[in-house]
């Protein structure tokens, strides 16, 4: 595990790795992969429960 690998940074991450999805979602050409790219951004930020709510 990395010594930085906190929640908050987890959150951080996460929410990075979602807006990288929508941004490729915005240039896809394919409809229904940029349906699928919008849909894995969503699931990642609605998995991820943020800092606050977790327990270390």
């Amino acid at each position: 595990m990395n010594l930085y690998d906190s929640p908050v940074e987890r959150a951080r991450r996460t929410r990075e790795r979602a807006e990288e999805l929508g941004r490729a979602a915005d240039r896809a050409t394919d409809p229904e992969h940029r349906e699928r790219l919008r849909e894995k951004a969503l699931r990642l930020l609605r998995e991820d429960p943020g800092p606050d709510s977790r327990s270390s």
